[in-house]
């Protein structure tokens, strides 16, 4: 094979590989705010969510409603048709900034800047941004779970 050919052929195939891209895949542990966790996502249908994950390690109505608590490794689903909302409970899951349970309040604050509301609670602090919601220990300052949905509920008015 001539140096022009094996040029030729090397550069073809190295085209071939740069165009072949493997599929999007949200199975990245990163938390969206208002949109996901992982590869579970607000709006996707309760049928995808338990193909994609599996049998519940619990399942627990909600009282008044039609909808369910789905309780998974790491993390809770409240879902009826679709997912509604998504609790976090297991620091492998972050935000873009890196944000995850066992954060620091503080850090979690310049993080996302001013919240909405706080509700402050017994043993916990909420910290509500519309979309996510940060659940902090009153006597760790740490965060203890994030919550995800289109619209957060913790705010009043």
């Amino acid at each position: 094979m001539t140096p022009v050919k094996s040029i030729s052929l090397f550069a073809s195939l190295g085209l071939l590989c740069g165009c072949a891209s493997s599929p999007l895949t949200l199975n990245d542990n990163q938390i969206v705010p208002g949109e996901r966790v992982g590869d579970v996502e607000i709006g996707m249908p309760l049928d995808q969510l338990l193909a994609l994950k599996g049998v519940p390690r619990q399942t627990i109505p909600m009282r008044g409603t039609a909808a369910t608590t789905y309780v998974f490794d790491g993390f809770t689903v409240g879902a009826h048709d679709e997912v509604y909302w998504i609790i976090v409970q297991d620091g492998r899951f972050r935000t873009a900034d890196g944000i995850s349970t066992g954060a620091e309040q503080i850090t979690t604050r310049a993080a996302f800047g001013v919240p909405d509301c706080v509700v402050s609670k017994a043993d916990s602090t909420v910290y509500d941004y519309g979309n996510i919601y940060f659940n902090v220990a009153n006597n760790t300052g740490r965060v203890e779970q994030l919550g995800v949905m289109e619209k957060t509920q913790n705010c009043k008015g």
